[in-house]
């Protein structure tokens, strides 16, 4: 058989890593094999000893939070990052995705814009919400994106139990996950007026405003409302290692949970909030040294499913106004364009987890969680999404030659180790290091596919595919 396209380099499978090649027609992975010059193409791609790993997918962008940004600036962004799939926020300025008119909107311009391929999260209105969720659920969104903690009331508004409890069924129904933004608002909201009349604006009480407690109490609620409703629920951004306890424990119950971390926790501590004030402040907020090693245990114990980037594409603007009061700063940093190569550096090259390891935990765990089926891993029959990355090739990140809009990171003048040397999407190249972006889109909108619910359920109650070292 001769391939439309064949892709040589150090192949990273869920079952391991090898010298070999890819054979791909029409967008698909046809053949794989461990060793190279066994298959024939009319264009060979010749990376060498590069890693070639699957396309890596991000399940928590926010591409609309700064209306500057949009479709095609943020997966221009992801492409240059490895990242060949997102799954995007609901939560966008000025209207967030809680009918279907606007999601068909939203759906249209992915189509049109997006370099890579996006999947979309819907949300529901602050009062008697869950009756939006049957016609979004129809329409193709992936997931219901809530919140206990209120950033807008129109926008990003704090869902109240009751309301909560309904979706969890409606969506369980629809065999959709409901994830959760895991705040306590009543007590932050306490913890950040009272440190406001103190006077106590400088950037550590953004942390000290939002303790550990904040978050773990919204997360053993969300828990136990999940195992009375049959909810495949979801936990974003977990900050704290009790989170990811309370998470194994519910887990060993029966309840079909996952729980993500994003690199910011695993990489950055108070320290970095005293230091960069406004550029690192994010919510929940970065954590004491000793907890974000606590963290990061979890993650090489195997009890946090996957790893995201949140990315929030602010503006110098949007973070210098906080420079002498956290609380007036945005909160989130960028991340599509930095978070895999940082990761790689952090995990691969200093934890010593497996090349194996690392796709699943940016690939193959989110695209079975979402039912991203076409997605995940380098295997016969899977979409020929693909990212080639570079070892031992030194750059430095720049928040100001970002392709997305945000211009400010804590990353700022930070050297990587590696580098994304190419990015394909269904075989197309729409990233290389030599060219750049390829100004011919290739991404799409795409949703949930069909999967046995007993296999759906028992890959989110645990098992991995590779191994730590």
């Amino acid at each position: 058989m001769k391939f439309e396209k064949v892709i040589q380099g150090h192949i990273v499978t869920p079952e391991g890593d090898f010298s070999g090649e890819i054979g791909i027609n029409n967008g698909k992975i046809v053949e794989v094999s461990d060793r190279k010059g066994a298959l024939h193409g009319e264009k060979v791609d010749d990376f060498g000893q590069d890693f070639v790993f699957p396309g890596f997918i991000d399940a928590h962008v926010h591409c609309f939070s700064n209306p500057n940004e949009g479709i095609r600036k943020a997966s221009s962004a992801a492409a240059k990052g490895g990242i060949t799939s997102f799954l995007d926020m609901p939560y966008d300025l000025p209207v967030p995705i809680s009918n279907v008119s606007v999601l068909e909107e939203k759906i249209a311009e992915v189509n049109e814009q997006a370099v890579v391929d996006i999947a979309l999260w819907g949300t529901i209105p602050k009062e008697n919400g869950a009756q939006v969720i049957d016609e979004l659920a129809e329409a193709g969104v992936a997931g219901f994106k809530l919140s206990t903690f209120e950033t807008d009331p129109y926008r990003f508004p704090r869902i109240e139990d009751a309301d909560i409890l309904e979706a969890m069924k409606k969506t369980a129904a629809h065999n959709l996950v409901i994830a959760f933004h895991a705040e306590n608002d009543e007590m932050l909201t306490r913890y950040i007026e009272d440190a406001k009349k103190a006077g106590q604006k400088e950037a550590i009480h953004h942390n000290l405003t939002r303790p550990p407690v904040t978050e773990t109490t919204a997360v053993v609620k969300l828990l136990d409302m999940a195992s009375w409703s049959g909810a495949k629920l979801h936990i974003v951004h977990v900050s704290h290692a009790r989170s990811i306890d309370y998470v194994e424990w519910f887990k060993q119950q029966g309840t079909n949970v996952t729980a993500e971390t994003c690199y910011n926790y695993l990489l950055l501590t108070t320290e970095d909030l005293k230091k960069f004030g406004p550029k690192a402040k994010i919510n929940p907020p970065l954590r004491l040294p000793e907890q974000v090693e606590a963290l990061e245990r979890k993650l090489l114990e195997g009890q946090i499913d996957f790893i995201t980037s949140d990315h929030a594409p602010w503006q110098k603007a949007d973070k210098t106004i906080g420079e002498y009061d956290i609380f007036k700063a945005k909160s989130g940093s960028p991340g599509l364009e930095i978070m895999v190569p940082l990761l790689f550096d952090h995990l691969v090259d200093q934890k010593g987890i497996s090349p194996a390891r690392f796709a699943e935990l940016l690939a193959l765990a989110p695209a079975r969680r979402f039912r991203l089926v076409d997605k995940g891993s380098i295997e016969t029959g899977k979409d020929a999404d693909i990212v080639v990355i570079k070892r031992g090739a030194p750059w430095r990140i720049d928040e100001n030659d970002f392709l997305s809009v945000s211009d400010v990171s804590p990353f700022h003048e930070h050297t990587v180790h590696n580098r994304i040397e190419a990015t394909f999407v269904r075989g197309h190249l729409v990233y290389s290091h030599e060219g750049g972006i390829n100004t011919q889109t290739a991404g799409r909108f795409i949703k949930p596919g069909e999967v046995n619910r007993d296999e759906d359920k028992q890959a989110a109650l645990g098992g991995h595919v590779g191994t730590s070292k």
